[in-house]
């Protein structure tokens, strides 16, 4: 799977999306007992697409604060 940066323009729930695609493939990844680097690979992917979802849950409370 080739998922690229965000751009800033994705959706929570394309966000959600992607990390459930990459959840999926890490348990593929240690069901096919891959090797560290393609599992350090996939776990920085979670952890980038996390901090992503997280940032736009954080501005989209911020801007319903700011627009209520």
């Amino acid at each position: 799977m080739t998922i690229t940066p965000a751009n800033g323009t994705e959706s929570s729930d394309r966000i959600r999306e992607v990390l459930a695609a990459l959840v999926h493939e890490r348990q593929e990844l240690r069901r096919g007992q891959a090797g560290a680097a393609l599992l350090e690979a996939n776990r920085l992917a979670i952890v980038y697409w996390q901090q992503k979802l997280n940032a736009g849950i954080v501005a989209e409370r911020t801007r319903g604060r700011a627009g209520g």
